[in-house]
């Protein structure tokens, strides 16, 4: 991504966080307000539709989530508080796995 979407992509994403305090708690919700704004044409379509013309669009799930994590590092009272403990949680068990030698079962 080109760094004048990415800065645009961050103002999007703060607008929306700034509005709208479920955004802030699910991320599924932020992409699909960011779609919404982005890409009104596919924002009433099928997920699939979403998915299958999101890159040709330019829309990143990836992308958004990092603005959000970029946002909420930059203006904190734009964190839910709940939420961000649950992420850090998971990103502990994310690590975990990560360095695993192996996946058992397997």
């Amino acid at each position: 991504m080109k760094l004048n979407k990415l800065i645009s992509l961050e103002k999007i994403v703060k607008e929306i966080l700034q509005n709208s305090p479920l955004a802030r708690e699910d991320d599924c919700y932020l992409i699909f307000e960011v779609v919404q704004r982005t890409n009104p044409e596919l924002a009433g379509t099928s997920f699939a539709n979403v998915m299958f013309k999101g890159k040709s669009k330019g829309i990143s799930f990836e992308s958004i989530t990092r603005a959000r994590r970029k946002v909420q590092r930059n203006y904190p009272e734009l964190v839910h508080k709940e939420t961000e403990e649950a992420r850090q949680a998971e990103q502990i068990e994310y690590m975990e796995y990560a360095n695993e030698k192996h996946i058992p079962g397997y």
